[in-house]
């Protein structure tokens, strides 16, 4: 199944965080769940970032981040804006921050409007800074069939002073494609399938330390299928819609994932949970 198929498009929309949005603006009417905090209020910057990573042998640590309402549906009317809200905005800038790269499917670059990351609140990037990393992530698209405008705003926003975004796609692909998005990204073609596998490992190769993946289900499907999610930040929306898909689309996993909960946050009835792989 292509990462790219119209059944597993949804994800978050683009990361809102804005320069002038204070550091401690990430603080407001924040307050942790599990485990128990001394104080009323948290700070989010310091729960995600002040943390242990461990790099895996071979391989970047890969963090998925996603929002779902109460009964699990991914989206509203194919969309998954309508789950969130500003807390959850505020803590997506937070969660972005963490990324080398960040990695999306194509069907959800194209759903939800996909623009370049921008410049995090000086919290999350005076952390960037002392971990080495640059201002922004980069972002990289997984697409077997390179069906992406080189026009749409995700290339035609990007900064002159970062490196174009990553374009994953498969061999056979029509060459008028690669030719058209070869001038907006850096092109790189598996040598058959793509497999998320390859993608992953290239990514390492290219000195990528955290990965980010925003989805769509099918995407993180793959992932945890290849047993390569180490950590999953959900965020529950206080929402039931109904009918939706859920986080993983496609086929059962192989075996059910283990997960041990690190942190439960909470704001304007969200539910912020993070969670490591066992």
């Amino acid at each position: 199944m292509a990462v790219d198929d119209p059944r597993f498009l949804h994800s978050r929309p683009q990361d809102p965080a804005s320069p002038d949005l204070p550091g401690d603006g990430y603080r407001r009417d924040v307050q942790q769940v599990f485990p128990r905090s001394a104080g009323d209020d948290v700070d989010p910057v310091a729960v995600y970032h002040d943390v242990e990573r461990p790099a895996p042998a071979g391989r970047p640590w890969v963090l998925v981040n996603m929002v779902a309402s109460v009964d699990g549906a991914t989206a509203v009317d194919g969309l998954s804006g309508p789950l969130g809200g500003d807390a959850d905005r505020r803590l997506l800038g937070v969660v972005r921050g963490l990324a080398d790269v960040v990695l999306v499917g194509a069907g959800t670059v194209r759903a939800e409007g996909y623009r370049p990351p921008l410049t995090p609140a000086a919290a999350v990037g005076g952390r960037r800074a002392t971990r080495g990393q640059a201002v922004r992530p980069r972002l990289a698209v997984v697409s077997g069939s390179a069906d992406l405008d080189p026009a749409a705003a995700l290339f035609a926003d990007q900064d002159p002073d970062d490196p174009a975004p990553f374009v994953y796609t498969s061999a056979g692909v029509a060459p008028d494609r690669l030719t058209g998005l070869s001038g907006v990204a850096e092109v790189v073609v598996a040598d058959g399938v793509l497999n998320v596998v390859e993608v992953v490992a290239d990514l390492h190769d290219r000195g990528v330390g955290t990965l980010l993946c925003e989805g769509g289900p099918g995407l993180v499907a793959q992932l945890a299928s290849a047993g390569l999610v180490d950590e999953l930040c959900l965020s529950v929306s206080p929402l039931i819609v109904g009918g939706g898909s859920g986080l993983l689309a496609g086929t059962p996993l192989p075996t059910p994932m283990p997960l041990r909960l690190a942190h439960v946050l909470t704001a304007d009835g969200f539910l912020f949970c993070r969670y490591l792989a066992r």
